[in-house]
């Protein structure tokens, strides 16, 4: 819109310049008005029809420099836009807002882990660099948390069975190397849990957005 804005006084600007030019051959088609003027009445006129050239020229360059102004800052604009949204893209994704994709590890579970056991796995995943978790199906943020229900474990009240896949998102050479060291969680959960995790990498993963709502309840952003 501030585009047209500028292109309308450009050509508001260039019309009063056509319409002197026009006022000057009329006035030099009559030239018994003209010769009828003083020389005092002649160098007022000349005088006076340099300085509205003067600022017309003027006019019609300070709008030129505007317009110029508006066509650099689109593109300056949807660049920074596209910044945002780019921002916002990748918030929303490791937030667990929307789905992710990317190399990882992938984790085959059985056996008879409880709560604690199964926060321990997502715990070492996190602090070994996974970027985004899933339990089977079930998106793991930062609210996440493994619970025993009255039958099964629970993520985000939703059921894992005796057997379920966790996915990780992150360096695979580094995911492995943290969870199978000797005495890792991998070898603490096998000596104390009747359970077996079998680990390996995966370059494609997909990890479905979380299905709870994260709205904060009581924090509000800071001004």
């Amino acid at each position: 819109m501030t585009r047209n804005v500028a292109q309308i006084s450009l050509f508001v600007v260039g019309l009063l310049v056509g319409l002197l030019l026009i006022g000057q051959l009329r006035s030099q088609a009559r030239p018994t008005e003209v010769s009828s003027l003083s020389a005092q009445e002649l160098s007022q006129l000349i005088e006076t029809l340099s300085s509205r050239n003067a600022e017309l020229r003027t006019a019609l360059s300070d709008q030129r420099d505007t317009l110029r102004e508006y066509e650099a800052a689109g593109p300056v604009g949807q660049s920074a836009l596209q910044v945002s949204r780019e921002d916002l893209a990748r918030i929303t994704a490791f937030g667990g807002l929307a789905p992710v994709s990317g190399e990882g590890i992938t984790l085959q579970v059985e056996g008879d882990l409880d709560s604690i056991a199964l926060n321990d796995l997502l715990n070492e995943l996190r602090n070994a660099g996974a970027e985004a978790l899933a339990v089977d199906q079930i998106r793991v943020t930062h609210r996440s948390v493994a619970v025993q229900g009255p039958k099964s474990l629970l993520v985000d009240d939703q059921p894992v069975g005796r057997r379920f896949t966790v996915r990780a998102i992150g360096s695979p050479d580094g995911l492995l190397s943290t969870i199978e060291r000797p005495g890792g969680i991998i070898a603490q959960l096998e000596q104390f849990i009747d359970a077996s995790i079998v680990a390996t990498q995966s370059d494609d993963l997909e990890l479905p957005a979380t299905q709870v709502d994260l709205t904060p309840q009581v924090a509000q952003p800071a001004e």
